[in-house]
């Protein structure tokens, strides 16, 4: 799968980019790629990033034409475990319908820590509402 990393670059830089990678890959005829974006920690009000790649994969005339698909990184995809940093993409070229009908199994492994990731985060949120019933600790 063909990754491009955005860290560390303006918004100006990460849209000719993410345009020039995209163009390419799709030349190329690679069905499945991986943009990194970061979770947008970094920006000041909201992700910048993050946000101009999300928007951009659905109102771009490239998106229109070549893009079948795009998969959150929060969500996960049938390719990768869950990160709210990435974003996977599905292009439109050749072969790819039959791609889309038999997608890859994540492995043992994967599958593992996707689940112990969402576990953990259960096991988090019912701590905290917990917490917020007892109200405060006193000593």
């Amino acid at each position: 799968m063909e990754t491009i990393d955005l860290h560390g670059l303006t918004l100006e830089k990460a849209q000719e980019k993410v345009a020039q990678f995209l163009e390419g890959a799709y030349r190329n005829q690679q069905p499945i790629v991986r943009i990194i974006h970061g979770q947008g920690k970094h920006s000041e009000v909201f992700p910048v990033i993050k946000s101009f790649v999300r928007h951009w994969l659905q109102e771009s005339d490239f998106a229109r034409e070549k893009i079948a698909m795009v998969f959150r990184g929060e969500d996960g995809s049938p390719y990768t475990v869950p990160n709210p940093g990435e974003t996977v993409v599905v292009l439109k070229v050749p072969g790819m319908e039959d791609l889309l009908q038999t997608q890859p199994s994540l492995s043992f492994e994967e599958e593992e820590e996707r689940e112990s990731r969402r576990n953990s985060k259960a096991i988090r949120a019912e701590r905290l509402r917990t917490s917020r019933r007892r109200g405060p600790r006193s000593k």
